[in-house]
């Protein structure tokens, strides 16, 4: 279970908290963070639907890259949500704002996306 202490962490719980939610004693908690025992396929239903998450990121194993909101601050995650509500013409408006923060001229922008 490489990525369930990192999980854990990131979203404020303790063990005791988590073991709580999930409705299964502390130790077991603890064991299956430790990797000394695995979680039952119901227990890790739930270890991956609680943190949103696949049970293959949950043992640490990934075919390619993938970029899980756990990674990002939860101010990070509530922008994330306010693009995916937008629409092309207001993404455009927003690309072009970053780049004016992080430096980088719109006509680079524009011929990036067009290339």
């Amino acid at each position: 279970m490489n990525n369930l202490k990192i999980l854990r962490r990131n979203n404020g719980l303790t063990q005791r908290q988590l073991a709580k939610d999930l409705g299964i004693p502390q130790a077991n908690y603890g064991y299956y963070e430790l990797g000394k025992v695995n979680p039952p396929p119901e227990i890790m239903f739930k270890l991956a639907d609680y943190f949103g998450c696949s049970i293959d990121y949950l043992l640490g194993h990934q075919t390619k890259n993938v970029l899980h909101l756990d990674s990002f601050t939860p101010l990070q995650r509530e922008i994330i949500g306010y693009i995916q509500k937008l629409n092309d013409d207001q993404l455009n408006v927003l690309k072009g704002m970053f780049g004016t923060v992080v430096g980088v001229p719109l006509e680079d922008l524009i011929k990036k996306e067009g290339e």
